[in-house]
C-alpha cells in the first residue's frame, strides 16, 4: 500500500489495510471524507466500545503520546470523526464532547490501533486507560484465579485522573458494556483491591466477597461524590 491509498487497522486478533477506493465518501465541510467509524469498522472487534481508538501519523504522533495525554479516542468519538480525504486528517465535531481537543485532529494519518481500555469518567471529564500501558502482575492470594495476569483498577484511575484530583475524595462504580455493575460503590481502598484479568476480561475483588463481585467485560469506571 503506498501511502494516501489507505491505513492500517490494527486489532489484537490481526492487521488489516482499508483502501480508501473501496468507500463511498460523504462531503464534510465541503470536503469528501469518510466517517472514522466506517473507516474503522464494526467487525475488528467483538464489543468495539471496549477499546480505545489510537490514530497515528505519519511522523509517529498520536493524541495520547507522552507530553500530550489527551487520550485516545473512543468509538463514541469515532461517530463523530471523520478522515479529510485532501489532507488525511482525522477532524472532529468537536462541540458536541468536551474531551476532543485540538491534538486529537492527527495529521497524515496512517494506522489506528485498538487498545483494550477502561473508561475512567469524572464527571465533565472523562479519558481512557489502555490496559496495555499499566503494570501487570500476577493475581495474589485470596482470588480464586490467583496468579493469572492482571492489572489493579486503582492503577486505570491513576493514569486517567489529573494531578490536581485526590481519588480518595472519590467512591467508584464498576460498570460493564451491558450496563451491569458490581453491587455498590467501591472506596479507593477497594479499588486498589480489585483487579481486571487481562486473559479473562473481568473484573474481581477478593474471593471472600463472593462471586457478585465479579465483573464481566468492564467497560467503564465512575467516580462519584467527593470534590465534584
Amino acid at each position: 500500500m503506498e501511502f494516501g491509498e489507505g491505513v492500517e487497522i490494527i486489532s489484537p486478533a490481526d492487521t488489516t489495510i482499508r483502501l480508501f477506493a473501496t468507500f463511498d465518501p460523504v462531503i464534510w465541510q465541503g470536503r469528501q471524507a469518510i466517517p472514522l467509524q466506517t473507516l474503522v469498522g464494526s467487525d475488528r472487534v467483538a464489543s468495539p466500545t471496549l477499546y480505545g481508538y489510537r490514530l497515528i501519523g505519519t511522523d509517529g504522533y498520536y493524541a495520547n503520546m507522552p507530553g500530550k495525554g489527551y487520550g485516545d479516542n473512543s468509538w463514541d468519538q469515532l461517530r463523530i470523526g471523520y478522515l479529510d480525504l485532501t489532507q488525511l486528517r482525522a477532524l472532529f465535531e468537536a462541540g458536541r464532547d468536551p474531551n476532543l481537543r485540538q491534538g486529537h485532529n492527527v495529521k497524515f494519518v496512517v494506522r489506528v490501533e485498538l487498545l483494550r481500555s477502561i473508561d475512567v469518567d469524572w464527571g465533565a471529564r472523562r479519558k481512557l486507560a489502555p490496559l496495555v500501558e499499566l503494570e501487570s502482575l500476577a493475581l495474589p492470594e485470596g482470588y480464586e484465579e490467583s496468579g493469572a495476569a492482571a492489572v489493579c483498577l486503582a492503577r486505570a484511575v491513576e493514569y486517567a485522573l489529573p494531578g490536581d484530583l485526590d481519588p480518595a475524595d472519590y467512591q467508584y462504580r464498576v460498570q460493564a458494556s451491558g450496563g451491569a455493575s458490581l453491587p455498590r460503590l467501591l472506596t479507593w481502598l477497594e479499588v486498589g483491591a480489585a483487579y481486571h484479568l487481562l486473559e479473562a476480561d473481568a473484573v474481581v475483588l477478593p474471593a471472600a466477597l463472593g462471586p457478585a463481585y465479579r465483573l464481566a467485560s468492564p467497560m467503564r469506571i465512575r467516580l462519584e461524590g467527593g470534590g465534584r
